[in-house]
């Protein structure tokens, strides 16, 4: 992903350095029961969590933009005028996503896309049992 945003190597060489280095030390009772060596990147509450985190949906947020512009997408009606696809929201434990969109299939199909390849070069992908979709017309009042 940072190669895909154009990160500097040696600044993405210094992240892998911090992401694949590190050990952990088990300590039981104020004693040291042995090092083992992490495998599997960051962990919550590590500093550099909501730096990549952010770095992760930036680039999300590019990849809706470029789907933006393809011809058939379509905008929800009230966020046209501004470009607005989608807003974030995130604590230490979730993410909200909120897409704004015509729930027409060419712009749905563009969307899924979107989350595919976010999947392919993130590794992070939507929890299908816990994500909810919601469509929400327009009302308008008749003229007085």
């Amino acid at each position: 992903m940072l190669l895909a945003l154009k990160f500097p190597l040696q600044f993405i060489k210094w992240i892998m350095a911090c992401v694949t280095s590190v050990t952990f030390i088990i300590y039981i009772n104020g004693q040291d029961n042995g090092v083992f060596q992490g495998r599997k990147g960051l962990r919550q509450g590590d500093p550099l969590s909501p730096l990549l985190f952010v770095i992760c949906m930036e680039y999300l947020s590019r990849l809706l933009h470029r789907v933006s512009l393809e011809p058939n997408f379509r905008y929800h009606p009230n966020c046209k005028q501004l470009g607005l696809t989608h807003l974030m929201f995130a604590d230490d434990l979730i993410l909200f996503l909120i897409l704004f969109c015509k729930a027409n299939l060419a712009t749905l199909q563009h969307i899924m896309n979107v989350l595919h390849e976010f999947h392919e070069c993130a590794s992070l992908q939507a929890n299908m049992q816990k994500s909810q979709m919601l469509l929400g017309g327009m009302f308008t009042r008749p003229a007085t």
